[in-house]
């Protein structure tokens, strides 16, 4: 009798406290404060927000791929090197001397964070295909990846696909007082 009582008791307890845990689960939840979008900063250059609707209107890309044991998908988005542009990041022909020692840091929601030489993602130098994507498959994305992820296609580890992605940041990763010696001065330039 005892014994069926505490067991009732227990299971009561456990029951009762259920709601809660799905609540404060849902609150502790990673990426809870993203809500589809992303803040590009350049140094010296006013911040920029993209919203789901900006992200839906800027140029889309897609590619075919799988990260660690996963079937490839089809990942959709706008390219990492076109959220820069927009911000102001200083690409193509701007992209010389004392800027080649600028990168670009992605920060996930969990504040996990990545980097790329800005020379890397430019079409002039290295032109790696990286997409912050909104779409798997054709549907947004889950809320373990999303909002918005970041795809390295051409990477051989999946290390720098972002889930959760808040922020990009291109740094000036320049040493103070060294001057570069290769400022595109060049014989017949």
């Amino acid at each position: 009798m005892l014994k069926t009582s505490l067991m009732q008791f227990i299971i009561c307890v456990c029951l009762a406290s259920t709601p809660m845990l799905s609540v404060r689960g849902a609150e502790l939840s990673p990426g809870t404060s993203n809500t589809g979008s992303v803040q590009v900063r350049v140094a010296g250059k006013e911040s920029r927000t993209f919203n789901e609707s900006d992200l839906a209107s800027l140029p889309r890309s897609s590619v075919t791929a799988g990260a660690h044991d996963e079937k490839p998908s089809l990942w959709e988005g706008v390219t990492l090197v076109e959220l820069l542009q927009r911000a102001g990041a200083p690409l193509d022909k701007q992209l010389r001397g004392r800027e080649m020692a600028r990168f670009v840091r992605v920060t996930a929601a969990d504040g996990y964070q990545v980097v790329f030489s800005l020379a890397e993602l430019d079409a002039a130098f290295g032109d790696r295909n990286v997409l912050v994507v909104d779409r798997q498959d054709g549907h947004p994305l889950s809320g373990k990846d999303g909002p918005l992820r970041l795809v390295v296609a051409g990477d051989k580890r999946p290390a720098r696909w972002v889930r959760e992605v808040e922020t990009i940041e291109v740094v000036d990763g320049s040493v103070p007082g060294h001057s570069s010696l290769h400022d595109d001065i060049l014989p017949g330039k």
